[in-house]
């Protein structure tokens, strides 16, 4: 019995747990034989590559943890996982900085798996900058690689003194962490993430006790204010399914829009300065 067959049986075993399947059900999904996955999980079997992917499939594992499952299983990573910058996915940047342009003059943003900025259009990094330079908060703050927006919002020294529904926004951070966390149990960053925002001074007692039943704000807004000027904005975030490339499917574009007619008028000038 090889190391490497143990290592795939632990950890197809964990994710099916984690999906809540039973060996049979995950046998109806992924058309493999109960039999066989129990064999799969206790290393008295080893899988072919096209197995493996097919029962990644169906536990709808991401793709960043299908490449480690195959490895686990002794098979090369088979999805990609190059930067926006490289040419192999250069079409599909251009066509993100498309949707960015077609936004203006409203702000919009491109996020990575890590909740940073990856790419903005003008009208986002004019709107941003009329209350702290991103960059420079950044730095004051010690350069954070990870969650830098999250962060950027939660930091004195960022955007939160101009946050007037502070509150309401990080709660909307702190649920998308713990969803995150169900798809990818495996993420080690999203739990520091978490216990940071459990933990911040303002943080309130009761966000420690997931509201799962509590019906989700049909949109996220954002509420800010500086110098007489309020900006009162709604957000959406839009994913990319059915990608088969890591760095794609973990990319979220996040469109801001105008809640009321002063802000409508505020960003359109802003645009035209």
């Amino acid at each position: 019995m090889s190391e490497i067959a143990l290592d795939f049986g632990a950890v197809l075993r964990s994710w099916r747990q984690h999906r809540r399947m039973s060996q049979l059900q995950l046998s109806s999904h992924s058309g493999i034989s109960q039999r066989h996955i129990s064999f799969l999980e206790t290393g008295r079997s080893q899988p072919s590559r096209a197995m493996v992917i097919a029962l990644s499939e169906s536990l709808d594992v991401p793709l960043r943890e299908r490449n480690a499952l195959l490895q686990s299983a002794g098979f090369h990573a088979v999805y990609a996982e190059q930067g926006l910058d490289d040419q192999a996915i250069g079409i599909f940047k251009d066509a993100l900085q498309a949707t960015l342009d077609h936004h203006e003059p409203y702000p919009a943003m491109v996020l990575d798996g890590r909740w940073n900025m990856a790419m903005a259009n003008q009208a986002a990094l004019n709107f941003f900058s009329l209350f702290v330079d991103p960059f420079e908060a950044l730095a004051r703050m010690g350069n954070p690689t990870e969650f830098q927006v999250v962060r950027l919002c939660m930091s004195d020294l960022g955007l939160k003194p101009y946050i007037r529904n502070w509150h309401e926004l990080v709660v909307t951070f702190l649920q998308r962490a713990r969803k995150a966390l169900i798809v990818n149990p495996n993420d080690p960053l999203l739990p520091v993430l978490i216990q940071e925002i459990l933990e911040h001074p303002d943080a309130e007692e009761h966000w420690r006790q997931p509201t799962w039943t509590a019906p989700p704000a049909p949109v996220v807004s954002m509420l800010m204010e500086k110098d007489g000027e309020r900006f009162a904005l709604f957000t959406m975030l839009a994913h990319f399914g059915a990608a088969q490339h890591v760095t794609i499917e973990e990319l979220s574009v996040e469109t801001f829009y105008p809640a009321d007619a002063t802000t409508k008028r505020l960003l359109t000038a802003l645009a035209n300065a």
